[in-house]
């Protein structure tokens, strides 16, 4: 392979043949062995200058060396809460002569691949709630998850204002109420399908708790997994009262232990998750059809999209029980993403 000279070794060789006179393209090319399309760029260049120094280039030269964008970068990693006003002043106050701008720090940043969000808010976990949640993890991992039955309560918020929208200009807006109609729930669900469901408006205490497990767990689980079922439920003090735990001695085959701050673990928050989308969803398609939304409706709503869970989500949430654990393990026992 020949080597191919330096461009400005290129440039003087052209010249010199130019001045001696040699202003053909082709004998250039064949003289050369240059690209004639780059001759013919040349030969006018001479023909207008008489040289062929490299003309400057347009646009403004860069505001940021290598050494100082790697301080840029530093900055970003180091005060991640700083506004692009403060590293302006950080980086001004290190280097007096460049006089950067936020503006110029915001459009680096984002070359260096930086974005600005709000950080997700995540439930603080103690540490020794981090080791539980570990050795649990670990003794259960041959756990039958298909004989648990997962239970939780959640509240679903009227005029929810949760979907996201695609705008040009002006980001929306949406009138909401100022104290919307708030409905809770209670429901429980195993790899077969759906248990109980229930719908209240007032307050849980342990007396509403338990007989909602009367009225809609305990016969509903054994019609469909049997006498061996397993109940598994959080810690919640309604949860774990001397006549709850009595109650589920009587009539549960046996109750799941359960680690605390562990919401993550539980299934049936993907559940919740999937129907408070669809429910908003619907309910923003009855307000763009602008039909009136009574709390009956929307609880109407809620209870449909309860029946629509399929069998096939419930076992695949249930199969994911073991990725899960494996997760706790690998992230010491922080949250996990599920």
């Amino acid at each position: 392979m020949s080597h191919k000279p330096p461009l400005a070794e290129r440039r003087a060789l052209v010249k010199a043949l130019w001045d001696s006179g040699t202003r053909s393209a082709p004998t250039l090319e064949r003289i050369t062995g240059f690209p004639r399309r780059t001759i013919y760029q040349w030969i006018g260049q001479l023909a207008e200058t008489g040289d062929l120094k490299q003309k400057s280039r347009s646009g403004r030269p860069k505001c940021l060396s290598p050494k100082k964008q790697r301080h840029l970068g530093l900055l970003a990693q180091t005060r991640k809460q700083a506004t692009s006003s403060e590293i302006a002043e950080s980086l001004n106050a290190t280097y007096p002569e460049l006089n950067i701008a936020p503006r110029t720090v915001r459009e680096n940043l984002q070359k260096l691949g930086y974005q600005v969000a709000i950080p997700y808010t995540t439930p603080f976990i103690p540490e020794a709630a981090k080791a539980h949640r570990i050795s649990w993890a670990e003794s259960h991992q041959r756990q039958k998850w298909g004989k648990v039955v997962f239970s939780d309560e959640t509240t679903f918020q009227m005029f929810s204002n949760k979907t996201q929208v695609r705008f040009k200009g002006e980001r929306p807006s949406r009138g909401v109420v100022k104290h919307p109609f708030k409905v809770h729930v209670w429901g429980a669900f195993c790899a077969r399908g759906t248990i109980g469901f229930h719908m209240f408006t007032e307050n849980m205490n342990g007396d509403l708790y338990r007989e909602i497990l009367t009225e809609n767990l305990f016969e509903q689980a054994q019609q469909v997994l049997g006498k061996s079922w397993i109940f598994q439920q959080d810690n919640d003090p309604k949860h774990t009262a001397k006549l709850t735990k009595a109650l589920l001695q009587k009539k549960c085959p046996k109750v799941l232990d359960w680690p605390a701050y562990s919401p993550d673990l539980n299934p049936i928050e993907n559940i919740w998750a999937i129907m408070k989308r669809k429910v908003e969803k619907r309910i923003n398609k009855l307000l763009g059809a602008k039909k009136s939304i009574t709390k009956e409706v929307f609880m109407e709503i809620i209870a449909t999209e309860w029946g629509n869970i399929g069998s096939d989500m419930c076992l695949n949430l249930v199969k994911s029980m073991p990725k899960r654990l494996e997760l706790v393990t690998e992230k010491a026992g922080r949250k996990i993403k599920y």
